[in-house]
C-alpha cells in the first residue's frame, strides 16, 4: 500500500500516568510532547477549567470524572492542568494519585509538592490582600506603592492577624495553630520548621515549641483544614487553585466496602474548595463514584462527566487522527485498518480507549512487515496474544520466584508502591541489577528509557525485563547498553529465557571488574530518536484539533427556540421510557421462559426414570421365570435406580412449581389475567406466581411480610407490582420510614411508592420522621401532597433538592422560584441563581440521568416529575441565552 503509514503511530500504552508534581514546566513538557484526543471526557474537563478561570476570583468550581479503568480519565485530567497553565502560568496546581485509604500519608505527599519559598512568598500576598481589604474596607485610599506590613499608617498590623486569624477558622479548626505555621514561615530563622510542619513531617521538639504548634500533623481531619488553609492561601494571594485528586476509589474503599470516615472527608473539601475559590477535580472509577454518598454525588450534579466507552464515529475519528499524523499527511482515512477491522477493535476493547490503542498498535506491528491491510483477522489475533503479557505486578512475582528457586537472596526495590528492581548485594555494593520497567515504545518513551542506561557502575551486571513489548529500534539501543533485556510476552520462549538468566546469576563470581563493553553512544541514540518522534508529534497535535472542532461542530450550530428545545427533551424522555419498559418486560419474560423450560427438562427425566423403572421390572421377572439368577438381580438394581432417580426426579419437580406453563406471555395485560388465576407464593422461583403474589397480599394484614418480599425481589416488574401493592396500605408514609430507608440503602427505588401517596394532615404539624428525610425524599411528599406541603418541609441543606423545594412552594408560595414554576420562567430576567445550583437540580430530577428521581417511571407523580424537570432546564436554558447575547454584545 502505498500511503501505508511508515512505522508504527499508535503508543503501546493508549494512555499516560501522572506525576505528583507542581513544576509548571513539566506540564508544558508533557503538553508538547503528548496528543490528546479531545474526546467528551476531555472537553468536559476543560470546559470547567476555562469556567472557573473566567469567573476567578469570584467563583470556585467543583468537577468529577469517573468511568472504567482506561477510558482516560487521568488523561483527561493531565491534559486540563495543562490547559489551565497555558491559559494562567500563575495557577498553582497540585496532582495527587491515592494509593491507599491513608488520608494524612495523601495529605504529606500532596502539601510537599510546593516548595518552601512558594509558600512563603503566598502566606506574604495573603497578609497583603488582607490588608488591602481593611484598607479599602475604611474607606483608605490605597497608596501609589505597596504599604509595608510593619509601621503601616493606616491599618494596624494586629488589625491584618486578627481578621487572618477569622479567615483561617472559617476554613480550618484549630486554626490558632496553622495560623502561627504562617506567620513563622517568613522568618528566616523558622521558616524551615514551619514549612515542614506544614507538610506533615516531624520537626523537633525545640523548634515546635518556638513556633507554638505542638506536635505533628498527623490525623486525618486536621490534614482536611491544612488542605482547606492552603486553598485559602492561594487563592487569596490572587493566584487560581487546582487541586486533583486521581483513584479516590482507593480512598472511599477498603476491600471492596466503604470507608465512611473517608468520604465524610472527602466531603468536606467539596464543600470548603470551592467556597474557598478553588477549583477541586475528583477522578475516580464507576466503583468509587457508586460508593460516594448520594448527597455528596448530588453536590457535583452537571460537575460529574461519565466517560463511556467509544462510538465507532469517535473510534474512526481517533484513529484517522494517529495514522494521519505517521503519514505526514492530513487523510481523514484509517487505512490500512478496514471498518471490519475497526469494529473488531471495538469489539475486543469495549470502546475502552486504552485499550483500542493498544490493540491498534498490536495489530499494526503484526501487519506492518508485509503492508497488509488490517482487518478483523488480524485484529483478533493480536488482542489474543496481547491478553497473555504479564503485568508489572504480575513480573515482579514471576522474577521473585525465579530467583528463590535459583537459592538467590534478592533486595526489593519499590518506587510508589510497585516492585521496579532487585538487588543482590556483595559487600555493599549490588553485583546484579534486574530492573522492571512496562513497555518501551518507539513514541514518548524512547528518552525515557535513557535512565535505564548507564545507570549503574560498570561492575554491576544490569538486567532489564519489560512487560510486553519493545520497539525494535529502541530494542537494538537497550541491548547494546545493557547486559541482558527480556521481553515479557507471556510465552513458554521468555519462560526459558528468564530461567537461563537466573543460572546464568547464579553462577556468577562474588565480584567482576568488568561485564562487557557498553555500546556508550546509546544515550545519544536514544535522544536522536526521540527528537524525531517530537516532529511527528506536533503534526498529531494538529490532527487532533482538527478532530476537536469536528466533534464540536454541534456547539457551534446555532440554538434552537426553547420549544423546540422541549419538544427534544420530551421525545428523549419517551424513548428514554420506552426502553426501559421494554428491558424490564423482557427480563421477566427471559426469567419465566428460564423456570418453563427447567420445569419440561425435570418432566423429561421424570418421565424416562419411570419408563426405565417399568421396563427394566417387567424384563428382570421374565428373567427370574427363566432361572437366570444374577442377569435378574443386576436388573432389579437397575430398576431400583430408575426408581430412586425418579423420585429425586419429582421432588426436585415439586419445588419448580409454575402456574399455567403452557401460556404465552405477549403483553402486561395477559400477565395481569394469569396472575390473577395463578396460586400466589412470594418464594416460588416462577416469577409469575411471585407477581400473583404481589397482586393477592393483603397490604395491611402481612405488610411486613410484602414489605420483606420487596425487598429480596430481583425482578423490576414484581417489584413494581409490590410496590404499588404496598402504597395501597392505610398506614400513614411517617410509619413507612424504616421500610423506606432501608430500600434506598439496599437499592430497591421502588420502596419509594410508599411516600408518593396522598397524607392526612397532622394536626401537631409535619411528624418528625418525615421532616428528617432527605430533601430529595421530600420532594417525592411535596409533589404527592400539594395541599399539605407542610409534610416535606424540613431543614435547609444547601442540596439540590432544595431548590425543587422551593419551586413546589414547600418554603412558602411567594417564594420567586414558586411563581415562576406555577406562572411561567420570565424570558428576559430569569431568576439569579448560579448555574451550577440549576444543573445539579435538574439533574437530581432527569428522566435521562442514572438515578434521577425521573427515571422511576411507575411512581403515579411522574408526570409532575417531568414538568419540575422542564422547569429547572427551562431556567437553564434562558440564562445561557442571557450570558451568551451579553458575551456577543
Amino acid at each position: 500500500m502505498a500511503d501505508y503509514p511508515r512505522r508504527n503511530p499508535f503508543p503501546a500504552r493508549g494512555t499516560s500516568s501522572a506525576e505528583e508534581t507542581s513544576l509548571p514546566g513539566f506540564l508544558s513538557d508533557w503538553s508538547r510532547q503528548t496528543p490528546t484526543a479531545i474526546l467528551p471526557g476531555v472537553r468536559g474537563a476543560v470546559r470547567v477549567a476555562r469556567a472557573y478561570l473566567e469567573g476567578f476570583p469570584r467563583d470556585g468550581a467543583l468537577s468529577c470524572v469517573y468511568g472504567a479503568h482506561g477510558t482516560g480519565k487521568t488523561h483527561a485530567a493531565r491534559h486540563m492542568m495543562a490547559f489551565v497553565h497555558s491559559e494562567n502560568p500563575e495557577a498553582i496546581q497540585v496532582y495527587l494519585r491515592f494509593q491507599e485509604d491513608d488520608f494524612v500519608a495523601a495529605y504529606r505527599r500532596l502539601v510537599s509538592q510546593l516548595p518552601q519559598t512558594l509558600l512563603a512568598d503566598l502566606s506574604l500576598s495573603y497578609l497583603g490582600t488582607i490588608e488591602d481589604d481593611l484598607a479599602a474596607r475604611a474607606a483608605v485610599p490605597a497608596a501609589g506603592e505597596p504599604m509595608e506590613l510593619l509601621g503601616a499608617d493606616q491599618v494596624e498590623t494586629g488589625e491584618v492577624l486578627e481578621e487572618q486569624a477569622k479567615e483561617i477558622a472559617a476554613v480550618a479548626g484549630d486554626a490558632p495553630r496553622f495560623q502561627r505555621a504562617l506567620s513563622y514561615l517568613i522568618r528566616p530563622g523558622y521558616s524551615e520548621a514551619a514549612y515542614d510542619w506544614l507538610c506533615g513531617r516531624p520537626i523537633s521538639a525545640e523548634a515546635a515549641a518556638a513556633i507554638g504548634v505542638g506536635g505533628r500533623i498527623d490525623d486525618p481531619v486536621t490534614c482536611r483544614y491544612g488542605l482547606q488553609l492552603l486553598t485559602t492561601l492561594v487563592t487569596r494571594g490572587g493566584r487560581p487553585f487546582v487541586v486533583v485528586l486521581d483513584q479516590c476509589e482507593k480512598f472511599l474503599l477498603e476491600d471492596g466496602e466503604p470507608v465512611p470516615a473517608n468520604a465524610g472527608l472527602l466531603q468536606g473539601l467539596v464543600e470548603v474548595i470551592p467556597r474557598a475559590r478553588g477549583l477541586l477535580l475528583l477522578v475516580t472509577s464507576e466503583s468509587g463514584w457508586d460508593a460516594m454518598p448520594q448527597d455528596l454525588r448530588q453536590r457535583l450534579g452537571a460537575g460529574a462527566c461519565h466517560l463511556l466507552p467509544l462510538t465507532p464515529d469517535e473510534a474512526r475519528q481517533v484513529l484517522a487522527a494517529y495514522i494521519g499524523a505517521a503519514s505526514k499527511g492530513s487523510s481523514d482515512g484509517i487505512r490500512p485498518f478496514t471498518e471490519k477491522g475497526l469494529l473488531e477493535l471495538l469489539r475486543h476493547s469495549s470502546g475502552n480507549i486504552r485499550l483500542l490503542l493498544q490493540f491498534a498498535w498490536s495489530s499494526f506491528e503484526d501487519a506492518a512487515p508485509r503492508s497488509s491491510p488490517i482487518d478483523a483477522g488480524v485484529v483478533a489475533r493480536a488482542a489474543a496474544r496481547h491478553s497473555r503479557s504479564p503485568s508489572l505486578a504480575r513480573l515482579a512475582m514471576l522474577v521473585e520466584n525465579e530467583l528463590h528457586a535459583g537459592g538467590l537472596s534478592a533486595e526489593r526495590v519499590e518506587e510508589n508502591g510497585r516492585i521496579m528492581s532487585f538487588r543482590l548485594p556483595d559487600r555493599g555494593e549490588p553485583r546484579v541489577v534486574i530492573k522492571l520497567s512496562e513497555a518501551v515504545f518507539f513514541d514518548d518513551e524512547a528518552l525515557n528509557a535513557t535512565e535505564l542506561v548507564g545507570s549503574t557502575a560498570r561492575s554491576t551486571f544490569t538486567a532489564l525485563l519489560v512487560t510486553g513489548y519493545v520497539s525494535p529500534l529502541v530494542l537494538d539501543v537497550l541491548r547494546g547498553a545493557l547486559h541482558a533485556v527480556l521481553v515479557a510476552d507471556g510465552s513458554a520462549g521468555f519462560a526459558r529465557e528468564l530461567h537461563g538468566l537466573v543460572e546464568r546469576i547464579a553462577s556468577m563470581p562474588a565480584r567482576n571488574a568488568r561485564w562487557g563493553e557498553f555500546d556508550l553512544t546509546a544515550r545519544a541514540r536514544l535522544e536522536e530518536l526521540y527528537a524525531d518522534r517530537l516532529g511527528e508529534a506536533a503534526t498529531l497535535r494538529h490532527e487532533l484539533a482538527k478532530l476537536a472542532e469536528r466533534l464540536e461542530d454541534d456547539q457551534r450550530r446555532p440554538r434552537p427556540g426553547w420549544p423546540a428545545r422541549r419538544a427534544d427533551l420530551v421525545e428523549r424522555v419517551s424513548q428514554a421510557r420506552a426502553e426501559r419498559a421494554a428491558a424490564d418486560w423482557e427480563e421477566f419474560r427471559r426469567s419465566r421462559t428460564d423456570v418453563v423450560n427447567q420445569r419440561e427438562t425435570l418432566l423429561g427425566w421424570l418421565a424416562v426414570a419411570v419408563g426405565a423403572t417399568a421396563v427394566l421390572t417387567v424384563i428382570a421377572l421374565a428373567t427370574a421365570s427363566l432361572h437366570t439368577i444374577p442377569l435378574s438381580a443386576a436388573l432389579v438394581a437397575g430398576a431400583l435406580g430408575a426408581a430412586v432417580g425418579a423420585v429425586l426426579a419429582q421432588r426436585r419437580l415439586a419445588a419448580v412449581r409454575v402456574g399455567h406453563p403452557k401460556a404465552v406471555l405477549r403483553s402486561e395485560r395477559d400477565l395481569d389475567r394469569l396472575a390473577r388465576e395463578t396460586v400466589p407464593d412470594a418464594r416460588s422461583v416462577d416469577p409469575l406466581r411471585r407477581y400473583a403474589y404481589a397482586l393477592k397480599e393483603d397490604p395491611d394484614e402481612a405488610y411486613p411480610q410484602l414489605a420483606e418480599a420487596l425487598l429480596r425481589e430481583s425482578l423490576p416488574l414484581v417489584r413494581q407490582a409490590m410496590g404499588h401493592r404496598l402504597a395501597a396500605s392505610t398506614r400513614l408514609a411517617a410509619d413507612c420510614v424504616p421500610e423506606v430507608l432501608r430500600g434506598r440503602r439496599e437499592g430497591v427505588p421502588e420502596i419509594l411508592l410508599l411516600l408518593t401517596r396522598r397524607q392526612r394532615r397532622a394536626e401537631s404539624g409535619p411528624p418528625r420522621a418525615l421532616r428528617d428525610l432527605p430533601p430529595e425524599l421530600r420532594v417525592l411528599l411535596a409533589l404527592a401532597n400539594p395541599d399539605a406541603l407542610e409534610l416535606a418541609d424540613g431543614a435547609l441543606t444547601q442540596q439540590p433538592a432544595d431548590l425543587a423545594l422551593e419551586a413546589l412552594g414547600v418554603r412558602g408560595p411567594q417564594h420567586l422560584l414558586a411563581l415562576a414554576f406555577r406562572g411561567g420562567v420570565p424570558q428576559t430576567a430569569p431568576i439569579e441563581i448560579p448555574p451550577t445550583a440549576l444543573r445539579a437540580t435538574a439533574h437530581l430530577l432527569s428522566p435521562l440521568e442514572r438515578d434521577g428521581l425521573g427515571t422511576y417511571d411507575w411512581l403515579p407523580v411522574i408526570t409532575k416529575i417531568d414538568d419540575l424537570y422542564l422547569f429547572f432546564e427551562e431556567l437553564l436554558y434562558y440564562q445561557e441565552e442571557i450570558r451568551s447575547s451579553s458575551h456577543k454584545s
